[in-house]
């Protein structure tokens, strides 16, 4: 995604939402990207996830380009 901070820069825009064992879906959070989405990037998103009381975490991912 474009991002403009100062200039306009290209940026990895990561969306984590859940859905849950009733069927309703939550979306907890959207973390913009210095980089890339190497091993930090998931490391801060699920520290900052569980810091907020998430228990367990099963994940998958999808990209369009």
């Amino acid at each position: 995604m474009k991002i403009r901070d100062g200039k306009v820069a290209n940026r990895p825009v990561c969306v984590v939402m859940a859905v849950t064992v009733e069927g309703t879906c939550d979306i907890f959070g959207i973390w913009a990207g210095d980089v890339g989405e190497g091993a930090e990037h998931w490391l801060q998103v699920f520290t900052e996830l569980k810091n907020r009381g998430i228990e367990d975490v099963s994940s998958c991912s999808s990209a369009t380009h």
